[in-house]
């Protein structure tokens, strides 16, 4: 059986996607960080990366959840394990950006509070791409 997938999830795939290359864009203009221009660059791939994802997370992702709560009961153990974790880690990471980011938007290019966040980045970088991933999988599967 073929599932016909949804347009609009194909558009926030392809988002999640944009957002994943404007995360990557960042890395190497933090790591040859010389200046705060390069820190600037970072911090704005970054900032729209955050801002797109989080329209995404309300436009798409709440309302695809709420209407899809009454099939949650009939999805396998897989099936649900894969949309509860997509949610969970999908959260984590969003509010972990949050934290990182909106505190740097108000203390312009500091070097140390980069120092200080940059443990937290990768993290939250790896969690966004296990929670993208699972996304991608239901989105595919047609779970909801």
């Amino acid at each position: 059986m073929t599932v016909a997938l949804d347009p609009v999830g194909n558009v926030s795939l392809i988002l999640q996607i944009v957002i994943l290359f404007l995360l990557i864009l960042g890395i190497p203009l933090v790591r040859s960080a010389t200046n705060k221009q390069n820190l600037m660059r970072h911090g704005y791939f970054t900032l729209a990366a955050l801002v797109l994802h989080t329209v995404l997370i309300f436009i798409v992702m709440v309302p695809t959840f709420v209407n899809g709560l009454g099939e949650l009961g009939g999805l396998s153990f897989l099936a649900s394990l894969t949309v509860w974790s997509h949610e969970v880690l999908g959260t984590v990471a969003e509010v972990l950006a949050i934290i990182i980011i909106v505190p740097w938007m108000y203390k312009g290019p500091s070097r140390m509070w980069c120092a200080r966040m940059k443990k937290w980045m990768m993290p939250t970088f790896i969690i966004w791409v296990i929670a993208i991933v699972n996304g991608t999988i239901i989105h595919v599967l047609g779970m909801l």
